[in-house]
């Protein structure tokens, strides 16, 4: 195997990474969206007991910029939804569990493959 060449357990882990990398993703941006939700209650009814126009300016900036933030995070979560909930599905975590060990042991295979090895005779 060249040196620059992957190996599979180096592919396998790329993938697994991938995939926690999507969940995770998806995961602050679904909280995040939340919690856009949330400011979003806030920021209309202080747009109504606002007294002058300056401050329902302020109010509307930073309601434009709330709704703006929300759409990003909801992108996100858009983008990672299927195959999030691909993997959330029972047999679909249980083969992502499967690939993670067998990651370990291709690992242990890829070790012994590389380490000096000694042939001892069966007979003598």
């Amino acid at each position: 195997m060249r040196e620059t060449e992957k190996t599979p357990s180096e592919r396998m882990k790329e993938f697994l990474d991938f995939i926690d990398r999507c969940h995770a993703e998806y995961q602050l941006a679904y909280d995040a969206v939340s919690e856009e939700d949330k400011k979003l209650q806030d920021l209309l009814h202080k747009l109504e007991f606002s007294t002058n126009t300056a401050e329902k300016n302020r109010v509307a900036t930073s309601l434009k910029n709330s709704r703006e933030e929300r759409r990003r995070n909801k992108d996100i979560v858009k983008r990672n939804e299927l195959i999030v909930g691909f993997f959330r599905e029972k047999s679909h975590k249980d083969t992502l569990n499967k690939l993670r060990q067998l990651l370990g042991r291709q690992r242990k295979e890829e070790e012994y493959l590389a380490s000096d090895r000694v042939y001892k005779p069966r007979v003598k």
